[in-house]
């Protein structure tokens, strides 16, 4: 921890009830997108997609320290067919896409 990162009590913590129960809410309607910020860490984000709240909640308990940032959006609400920026199936061995399919 840094002074100069101006620690305090009153910011919001991930694991506050208040904070947990809307997760909770959140991914019993959709499953989240989880961007896990590394606090004075050399690398990038983690990015993660949860359905399940225990596992969301294993993840933060067992992969946080203290500092680190969550940022969570709604898998549906961004991930649609109409703003998609690729698309693409993988071929066959003789380099076939299927046209449709059971998706």
């Amino acid at each position: 921890m840094t002074a100069t990162d101006d620690w305090s009590t009153t910011g919001v913590n991930i694991l506050e009830p208040e904070v947990l129960v809307r997760v909770r809410s959140l991914l019993e309607q959709q499953a989240i997108i989880l961007e896990h910020r590394l606090y004075r860490a050399s690398s990038a984000p983690l990015r993660l997609i949860f359905d399940d709240y225990e596992d969301f909640l294993t993840h933060v308990k067992s992969s946080a320290r203290p500092g680190d940032h969550f940022l969570i959006w709604g898998y549906s609400d961004l991930c649609r067919n109409d703003n998609k920026l690729v698309d693409g199936k993988y071929p066959d061995g003789a380099g076939r896409t299927p046209r449709g399919g059971a998706y």
